[in-house]
This record gives structure tokens, C-alpha cells and sequence, in this order.
């Protein structure tokens, strides 16, 4: 529902780390182990050389295009998914990078899980956007965490893409749990995702909300583009039904501010500019490099703003 964003660099850094944490790993297997890994990469995608040349030249292309495969690449690969059953991927994530705060992918870095969700400073799931993602120390030098990594190719069904960097999506123990091994219809590191959807109760236009009671105000997500399937599976619409209050609230406020006033409010000198007031009426933080909290998309849809932004980043 909301797009892992590119924040000051983080998803590049993040990326950048974690293919320098596997070809590390798979340079410290033996050569059996290399070479029999990139006959069944060399099976899935198209590899310019032979085991033997990229060896001698040190190049580890056909590892780092097979693991930063982009989500469309990935969709296409799994129309495949017999090429997708070796398993030396699955075994790396289950071992060492999610087997625990202590256990490492490459111990030079210390790369893991953990470190995998502080590079990309993901702090609520992007699935749902109502559920915070936290790491804590447990006071004997290890952490913990209330979030899972899912795997939007599910691992199970494709195990070769156990450690693809687009397909490793941190989310909330209640996603993750709803989710087991459907494939969704939209990956969160997907360009277009925040547009798919627009939260918004069915209520009659030019309603006067100050007289329609909380318990009107269902919440609907309107997805497209293959929301659909996430809206359905992950129970957005249900789950959602907690947030009516927040929504009246929402609505209340766009009633009373709608863009004509904001407008007025900025000429008037009250707000410097249209954003600064809809995020001092919407309780976001004033810093735009901060972060906004839960139901970001709830209150942006709301405000008129969601649109606005999407289009924004399609430009």
C-alpha cells in the first residue's frame, strides 16, 4: 500500500551491502559449490561468460544481477518456476541471515536481518501502514524485533529467491501471518503502489459530516492495478474498520479546511505554504524528512493530498 522509499540514498546503501554480504559468502564456498550456483543462475537468466572467464576476472556480475533483480525481472522469472527449486539461497536466509541477531551471511560486516531493516530504515509495514516495525535491544547484547521479512515470492514455492533483495519486503507480524505463501498482487518496492489504492468511506458528496455518526464512515480501499489482491488477502478493508474514528476525524477537518480555505489561511499569512498547513491540520510532522506515523495514506487520501503526490512522482 505504501512504496519502501529511496530516502537520502538508504535503499542504494542498502542494496550496495547486502550483495557485498552474499558474494562474500559465496566466495568463501568451495569452487563445486560456485560453479554448480552459477550453472543454475545461468539456467534462469542470461549470463555474458563462462564459470571459468568471470572466475579468472574476478567478476561477479551473474551473482549481483541475479540478487538485485528488479521486482519486474522477478515476476518473470517466476513464470519458470522449475529453474527456481535450487535451494543454496534458501539455506543462506534460514542459517545464517534470519537465524538470529548473532548469526551472520558475512561476519566481517555482521550482516543479517537486522542489519538488512536498519540500512533500509523501513519503521511501519508497508503492506498495511498501521503497524509499527521495531528493533530493540535485549539487554544481553543481542536484539529483537516485533517484525517479520517476507518474502513476496514466497519462498516456499520458489526457493532460489530466498535472498533477492526485492523480494525480501519487511512487514508486520500481522501481515506476514495473513500473508503465508499468497502471492500479492503489488510489491511495495513497486513505483505506482500508493496510487493503486485510495482510502476513503462511500458517503454521499457535499455531506455535512458534523451529522454522519462515526459508524458510517467504513472505510474503502478502491484498489487497482493488482491491489486488489493485496486489499484482499491481507484483510486491509476488515482491519481497517478500527480506524472509523480517525476517518470522521479526517473528514471533519477537510470539511472545515477544504483546499479553498487552505489557500485563503496561506495568503492570509497564517501558513507560509498549503503543505505546512496540511501537515500542522493533520498532525504530520512539520520536518518532511521526518517520520509521519501510521496511516499516512489514510490522512493523505483524506486530505486530497495522496493524489497530488502520486502524480507528483510519476513526473
Amino acid at each position: 500500500m505504501i512504496k519502501i522509499p529511496e530516502k537520502e540514498g538508504r535503499l542504494s546503501a542498502a542494496k550496495a551491502a547486502h550483495i557485498e554480504a552474499v558474494i562474500a559468502f559465496v566466495k568463501r564456498k568451495t569452487e563445486g559449490y560456485r560453479r554448480n550456483l552459477f550453472a543454475n543462475i545461468s539456467r534462469v537468466m542470461l549470463v555474458s561468460g563462462t564459470f571459468e572467464d568471470m572466475s579468472a576476472r574476478d567478476d561477479w556480475s551473474w551473482l549481483s544481477d541475479f540478487i538485485l533483480a528488479d521486482v519486474k525481472t522477478l515476476k518473470q522469472m517466476i513464470g519458470r518456476p522449475e529453474l527456481l527449486q535450487f535451494d543454496e539461497f534458501k539455506r543462506m536466509y534460514s542459517d545464517y541471515f534470519s537465524a538470529g541477531s548473532d548469526k551472520y551471511v558475512d561476519a566481517s560486516t555482521k550482516y543479517n536481518a537486522y542489519t538488512f531493516i536498519e540500512n533500509l530504515g523501513v519503521t511501519i509495514c508497508p503492506y498495511c501502514d498501521e503497524e509499527y516495525l521495531d528493533v530493540v535491544e535485549n539487554g544481553n547484547g543481542g536484539k529483537l524485533r516485533t517484525l517479520e521479512i517476507d518474502h513476496f515470492f514466497p519462498k516456499g514455492k520458489y526457493p532460489a529467491l530466498a535472498m533477492c533483495f526485492y523480494n525480501l519486503v519487511p512487514s508486520g507480524q500481522n501481515c506476514n501471518g495473513m500473508k503465508r505463501e499468497e502471492l500479492l498482487g503489488m510489491n511495495p518496492y513497486e513505483d505506482g503502489i500508493e496510487g493503486c489504492t485510495w482510502l476513503y468511506p462511500d458517503l454521499p458528496v457535499g455531506v455535512n459530516m458534523e451529522k454522519v455518526p462515526v459508524a458510517d464512515c467504513t472505510i474503502h480501499f478502491h484498489p487497482r492495478a493488482g491491489m486488489e489482491k493485496n486489499v484482499k488477502a491481507l484483510h486491509l478493508e476488515e482491519r481497517y474498520e478500527r480506524h472509523k474514528a480517525t476517518a470522521h476525524k479526517y473528514l471533519l477537518l477537510r470539511q472545515q479546511y477544504d483546499d479553498a480555505k487552505v489557500e485563503e489561511m496561506v495568503k492570509m499569512g497564517m501558513f507560509p505554504t498549503k503543505d505546512f498547513a496540511y501537515r500542522v491540520l493533520y498532525g504530520e510532522p512539520l520536518d518532511e524528512e521526518a517520520e509521519e506515523g501510521i496511516l499516512r495514506k489514510l490522512r493523505r487520501d483524506i486530505a486530497g493530498r495522496g493524489r497530488e503526490e502520486d502524480a507528483r512522482l510519476r513526473v
